[in-house]
């Protein structure tokens, strides 16, 4: 069984891209077994029996990724070191492109990037107290910057990908979604919040396989990108009863993108992640001396002046 192939419509080159390449319009969406999540869950479960942690442990993709590159950069994220967060130009940049995208996604009339960026920044600086505090203390100039960026990143959003207002009711597009599954009786919450989430359930297969979800990126691919996908889709997975067809980080200067088709292997392998991060989660509350390992990301890990293992960036 195909999806409906969405009407035809004037699409650029990049536009029809991604439609036929990365979307996959027209293309046969596989099936998954209706036991598979609870297989997940009874992996995690059994695997994490007799480890779970004292108190109630929220893992996300940042912090399966700070394990797999540094024990101790993972115990400070557990153990809540990180120092107050406060926004930067690029942050605010950041928030203000995701809730832009949201705006553009969500739009019933055609908004352009700036009208986007705009009607962001104002419910942002209504509803989200730490960007509204920082955003209150920059100059007119200041906000003009930021919003310029932001513009530039959902020009580039646009220009990839095809008018998802008009295809919403064959791709139901949802901008940043976010998703929690809750394990072991509560004692383990699996979190995340996913940029772009296309696709429906087939109401005539439920077991079939039909969401894409989409990390957007600013950057270039990285191997993390590729874990923090897995993690998603087993996210979706466990939420919905059904694995995304694909998952993939979309970078948006580039129009590229590294996406991989989703398979029980993938899913596993995620739910694995997890288990290791969980056991190493309470033998480090427990007292056990993580297992250091320098790297660039130093320079965002708490312990950084007080880590002997620790790579000071120079300057």
């Amino acid at each position: 069984m195909e999806i409906s192939q969405p009407p035809p419509m004037p699409l650029t080159d990049p536009q029809r891209r991604t439609m036929e390449r990365l979307i996959g319009a027209g293309q046969p969406r596989p099936s998954f077994p209706a036991d598979l999540p609870q297989r997940l869950r009874d992996r995690i479960e059994e695997a994490v029996r007799g480890a779970e942690p004292a108190e109630q442990l929220w893992l996300s993709k940042g912090k399966l990724t700070s394990l797999s590159q540094c024990e101790g950069s993972f115990a400070a994220a557990i153990m809540g070191e990180a120092d107050a967060f406060e926004h930067s130009v690029t942050s605010a940049a950041g928030v203000l492109q995701h809730k832009a995208i949201e705006v553009e996604v969500g739009a019933r009339e055609q908004v352009g990037p700036l009208e986007a960026v705009d009607i962001a920044a104002d419910r942002l600086a209504t509803k989200e107290e730490r960007f509204a505090e920082y955003w209150r203390g920059l100059t007119p100039l200041e906000r003009d910057e930021i919003t310029s960026e932001a513009a530039r990143r959902v020009t580039h959003f646009q220009g990839s990908f095809p008018p998802l207002r008009e295809l919403r009711r064959e791709l139901a597009p949802v901008a940043e979604m976010g998703v929690k599954a809750e394990l072991s009786g509560g004692d383990l919450v699996l979190s995340g919040r996913i940029d772009l989430v296309l696709g429906v359930q087939d109401r005539l297969d439920p077991t079939r396989a039909t969401r894409l979800a989409l990390d957007l990126k600013t950057g270039g691919a990285h191997p993390t990108h590729a874990e923090d996908n897995r993690f998603y889709a087993l996210l979706l997975t466990l939420r919905f009863g059904v694995p995304p067809y694909r998952v993939g980080s979309l970078f948006l200067e580039s129009g590229e993108w590294q996406a991989e088709d989703v398979t029980e292997q993938i899913l596993f392998h995620a739910a694995d992640r997890v288990v290791a991060a969980v056991r190493a989660s309470t033998a480090l509350m427990n007292g056990r001396e993580p297992t250091l390992t320098p790297g660039h990301y130093c320079g965002w890990c708490p312990r950084v002046l007080t880590c002997p293992a620790a790579e000071v960036p120079a300057g």
